[in-house]
């Protein structure tokens, strides 16, 4: 992943009016954004799943991408380094804005945003306490772009005999609340692939449907046939370009967002399917 993000950091100061440092104010901050980091947990047990959550600030009138940046742009990166026998699943984005450039749509947010980083521990705790080592990297956009990263320790009290209780604070709820949810969720939500093309149909009150995929290696998305919507159900044709002999005999997981109405807070999906089943996830 360090070497994705190195990568897309020396395009970006090859191509593209990046700045090093933001303008000068009282308000600005290293890399045009501000990051914390907490937890939905009072404490971590034995087995015990729980989420570390990175919330991203931009500065004002900045904003910073989506896993997905779109036309231009970088994806935010979050890597954490866990103590031994704990999993760490991948990072959870809530929704983006789109914002709409001459190259094409982005994807990102211009206000805080709280990622969710799914974690079990080991069902066997020795130690009284837990430190991740969070690293968040990220572009930050205005008139020009800012590479920014922030490294972190996080500190959480163990117990090992109990799991701890989740917190209900009103900044969690309302970040838990503009998270996607499984399409399985959505009435009728299903998915599947056929002559390389992504078939994506369910039911929605809402006529405005889009997606949103993840172009990852082996894996491009073309332009969506028009979505049918008929007495509220939807179906949408999505083709895609699969490249099998770039992933050197891996899977390719097709993945994005199925998005209903046009606010961040309107609801949206996760549409993930393996393109070639066949090969098993290692």
């Amino acid at each position: 992943m360090k070497i994705t993000l190195l990568a897309l950091a020396a395009c970006w100061l090859f191509y593209s009016p990046v700045a090093q440092v933001c303008a000068i104010g009282p308000e600005t901050s290293r890399g045009c954004a501000s990051i914390e980091v907490r937890s939905d947990v009072g404490w971590i047990g034995p087995g015990q799943s729980f989420n570390v959550i990175v919330v991203v600030s931009p500065d004002k009138d900045w904003h910073v991408y989506w896993k997905n940046p779109g036309a231009s742009g970088a994806p935010t990166v979050i890597e954490i380094d866990a103590p031994e026998g704990f999993k760490v699943g991948e990072p959870i984005f809530p929704r983006p804005s789109i914002f709409r450039t001459s190259d094409g749509p982005t994807y990102g947010y211009s206000e805080l945003v709280a990622i969710f980083v799914p974690v079990t521990a080991p069902q066997t705790i020795d130690d009284e306490t837990a430190t991740f080592e969070i690293t968040t990297s990220w572009l930050a956009c205005k008139k020009i772009c800012v590479l920014g990263e922030n490294e972190t320790k996080f500190t959480m009290s163990m117990n090992p005999q109990t799991q701890g209780p989740p917190h209900k604070d009103l900044r969690l709820v309302k970040w838990q609340m503009v998270l996607p949810n499984p399409l399985p969720d959505l009435d009728g939500g299903t998915c599947h692939i056929d002559n390389n093309t992504l078939h994506i149909s369910g039911t929605s009150d809402d006529r405005v449907v889009s997606f949103i995929g993840v172009e990852r290696l082996g894996i491009r998305f073309g332009k969506p046939t028009p979505t049918v919507v008929q007495g509220g159900s939807f179906s949408m044709h999505i083709p895609l370009t699969l490249d099998y002999s770039a992933v050197d005999g891996e899977p390719i997981v097709v993945e994005g967002l199925l998005t209903v109405g046009r606010n961040r807070s309107d609801p949206s999906y996760v549409v993930r399917i393996i393109a070639n089943p066949e090969i098993e996830i290692r």
